[in-house]
């Protein structure tokens, strides 16, 4: 049997085993997280899967005539896939009106979203992947509503199309090759549902399918310069964008359709008004902004709807 079929199949053990039980998580997760960042069971189980599907199929695709047609068009797929999602973002602020740059968070389950990494996707697929995930996946369920209706219908056109194209790019490339190509593509559809453009999966399979795009017989490092240039490129937008858009002064805090008790005597509290159906706090600048955004989630659920705050990127260095 086909080496790689035979590790496709060793990699679909290891994603049912991910799906029913949890006795190898301890074992899994944490070499997955240097890829995935913010690895959860979810992304493992995704990852095996479809990797484990691609590795069994890939045996039955030699043909190399339109190789890289085929991942040329998926990776205009992906992008504009991307880009799609970070204009919802700023549509659902848009509408709301509120500052695009900021992270959103819903309750039940407590959920964040924004520009530089998204949980739209994951949410709009949420009403299906419920029906198959164990209960303590985390869907990002509590966002479904705010996800724009024509998110789910995308992609659930534009995902299978990245994996069969995907795996029509294979062609008759070398094993090795084939290897890094659906691990560029796993990755790929997991930065789509879960974490957007600037997310770890999103530029980890940006970089192999652009790498593999460029690649030439006999190989030459200058293949790679072109690639590198995008993909540094996106890394460094991704800090401009925490830099120059953050609010280092204060964070302002929105508050969707707040209750009346609204109790934040144990944060320092700058100001605060009331303005039709939302409140806007602003705090003190003193706080982690992730460490904040969770004590916020615990003093805030079931008191409004949900809430925007917004970015302090220099909180990171404290």
């Amino acid at each position: 049997m086909n080496r790689l079929r035979i590790t496709g199949i060793i990699f679909m053990i290891i994603g049912i085993t991910l799906l029913i039980s949890d006795i190898i998580d301890p074992i899994i997760t944490p070499f997955t997280h240097i890829f995935l960042m913010g690895s959860s069971e979810g992304k493992d189980i995704i990852l095996f899967f479809i990797m484990g599907s691609m590795l069994i199929l890939s045996p039955y695709i030699n043909h190399g005539k339109n190789k890289n047609f085929y991942l040329s068009i998926t990776i205009i797929l992906t992008i504009s896939t991307y880009l799609l999602i970070i204009m919802m973002e700023f549509l659902i602020r848009a509408k709301i009106g509120i500052n695009p740059y900021t992270t959103f968070v819903t309750f039940n389950p407590a959920t964040t979203t924004s520009i530089t990494h998204s949980h739209l996707p994951k949410a709009a697929l949420s009403p299906l992947t419920k029906l198959i995930a164990p209960t303590h996946i985390h869907t990002a369920s509590s966002l479904t509503e705010y996800t724009p209706p024509f998110l789910l219908p995308w992609l659930l056109i534009n995902l299978p199309l990245i994996y069969v194209l995907g795996l029509l790019s294979l062609g008759d490339r070398r094993d090795f090759h084939k290897i890094i190509l659906i691990f560029a593509i796993t990755t790929t559809i997991i930065g789509i549902i879960d974490g957007g453009l600037f997310s770890t999966p999103a530029m980890v399979g940006l970089s192999g399918m652009l790498g593999m795009r460029a690649l030439k017989v006999p190989f030459s490092p200058r293949n790679l310069i072109n690639p590198s240039i995008i993909i540094a490129s996106l890394i460094i937008l991704r800090i401009i964008i925490g830099l120059m858009l953050s609010t280092p002064e204060y964070y302002e805090v929105t508050l969707l359709q707040p209750r009346e008790n609204i109790d934040l005597e144990n944060f320092k509290v700058l100001s605060s008004e009331k303005v039709d159906d939302k409140m806007i706090i602003r705090l003190s600048a003193d706080y982690n902004e992730i460490n904040l955004i969770n004590r916020l989630i615990i003093a805030l659920n079931g008191k409004c709807q949900g809430f925007f705050i917004t970015w302090n990127f220099y909180s990171f260095f404290r």
